[in-house]
C-alpha cells in the first residue's frame, strides 16, 4: 500500500471517530460512543503501522487486532439483535 493511502485511512477513521462522537452527544447515545471508541482505535491501529514503522498487521499484533475486530463485530451484533427484540416486545 502507498504511503498516500495509509495517510488516507489514518485520516479516515480520526475523522469516522470524531463524527461518532459528536452524533453520540447530539443524540444522546450511548451506542454511538462505543463505535466511537472502535474507530479510535483503528485510528490509533493505523498510525502506528503508517508512522512507526512497525508492521502491526503481522504477527502476534495481527492476532490481537483479528480478535479485537471479532470482539467488537459480536458485541455490535449483540446489540442489535437485543434492540430488535427488545422494540418487537412493544
Amino acid at each position: 500500500m502507498t504511503d498516500f493511502m495509509q495517510n488516507v485511512y489514518v485520516i479516515l477513521w480520526g475523522v469516522l471517530a470524531l463524527l461518532t462522537f459528536a452524533v453520540g452527544i447530539k443524540q444522546k447515545a450511548p451506542y454511538a460512543f462505543v463505535i466511537s471508541a472502535f474507530f479510535v482505535f483503528m485510528t490509533v491501529w493505523y498510525a502506528l503501522d503508517t508512522y512507526s514503522g512497525i508492521d502491526m498487521f503481522a504477527g502476534t499484533f495481527g492476532i490481537v487486532f483479528k480478535v479485537v475486530l471479532v470482539a467488537v463485530l459480536a458485541l455490535f451484533v449483540g446489540f442489535y439483535f437485543l434492540s430488535k427484540r427488545r422494540g418487537n416486545g412493544k
